[in-house]
């Protein structure tokens, strides 16, 4: 079992708090915490994540009857009951933050319990600004990790969440097509183009008519561009993140791109090989560089390629994923670069 996360440890401090309650968590960590709350008394619990892995981890760890866990875009409430408390990890973006709230404040019964948990450094001491419409004031019950647990009633009733209000349209310009854009909260290039993306895009080369991925799809610019490109080419998205599945999905249908978009931890979810794998992945661990991602990511790549498949990524420039590449792929090249990105294949 996963160590506790620094979030985590400080709720297991105060797990009284939940005794004899029905409990709703949200933004979960991959740890054992869904058990204690059972184990100490908790009446019923329903975990509702936008992570894939963390879903995937804590499902596997939890066998009660008592516990639900959900991963998807919108919360379904399908125990069809007001809940006692919520827990919610407290996310770094503001407007994640807020849609969570969005999603579960709806479900609490009056008076309700709202804890939030988080690291000090992440926002969660400013988090009285954003529950004040619906809360009174948050009063700490803890600190520890350094990380703060705070307790706010739920006053005010929140109006039903309504999906539409969190969607995000707009038009791109991407090379020599037009892309309609659906985006959801802290999705990558949420409301833009980002450069990155728009060089690959730009410096894609040769696309074999044949089983393509978009590995890290965020809202789907690239592998829908891809579509629109080269109709009919069996394409495949896949994402970590809830927000971003679903918006692919819309972005997808928006433009009239057929593709199958599925939630995947690195390869996971992935069955059989590709000829093509296109990314821009992620390289940030909250404000600092870490490649442990991408090099699990470029390390894998080749067992899930053809033989003479291709991935193709963008880098910012500063990046050292040359000798990761080197050390896994039979060639490797710089197809263009400038002061701020470059563009990477590597061939089977």
């Amino acid at each position: 079992m996963a160590t506790l996360s620094n979030p985590s440890q400080v709720l297991t401090r105060n797990l009284e708090l939940f005794n004899d309650k029905r409990v709703l968590v949200a933004g979960f960590s991959d740890d054992n915490l869904i058990n204690e709350l059972i184990d100490a008394g908790a009446n019923q619990v329903t975990a509702f994540g936008l992570d894939f892995h963390n879903h995937q981890f804590v499902a596997k760890a939890v066998s009660s009857d008592k516990v639900e866990i959900q991963y998807g875009a919108y919360f379904e409430n399908t125990k069809s009951q007001l809940w006692q408390q919520l827990i919610l990890y407290w996310p770094k973006s503001k407007l994640r933050a807020q849609y969570f709230l969005a999603n579960l404040l709806p479900h609490l019964e009056p008076d309700a319990e709202v804890y939030l948990v988080g690291d000090n450094k992440g926002g969660v001491k400013s988090a009285a600004k954003q529950i004040s419409d619906f809360c009174d004031k948050p009063v700490k019950v803890d600190s520890a990790r350094h990380c703060g647990l705070y307790c706010a009633t739920y006053t005010t009733p929140a109006p039903a969440f309504n999906k539409a209000l969190w969607l995000k349209q707009y038009q791109i310009d991407a090379v020599d097509r037009k892309i309609n854009i659906v985006s959801l909260p802290g999705v990558f290039s949420h409301g833009e183009l980002d450069l990155g993306t728009k060089l690959l895009l730009e410096n894609l080369g040769h696309l074999k008519m044949k089983r393509t991925l978009d590995f890290g799809c965020g809202c789907g610019v690239i592998g829908t561009y891809i579509g629109l490109k080269r109709p009919g080419i069996p394409l495949e998205l896949v994402d970590i993140d809830a927000l971003a599945i679903e918006s692919a999905k819309l972005t997808l249908a928006a433009n009239d791109v057929e593709a199958k978009v599925y939630p995947s931890d690195g390869f996971s979810n992935t069955r059989g090989k590709f000829a093509t794998i296109v990314s821009n992945p992620p390289f940030h661990t909250g404000i600092k560089t870490d490649y442990k991602v991408p090099e699990q990511f470029m390390s894998q790549a080749p067992d899930q390629l053809m033989d003479g498949g291709q991935l193709r990524i963008v880098a910012n420039s500063f990046l050292r994923y040359e000798p990761i590449l080197m050390s896994h792929f039979a060639k490797t090249e710089t197809i263009i670069s400038n002061s701020k990105f470059k563009i990477l294949s590597a061939k089977t």
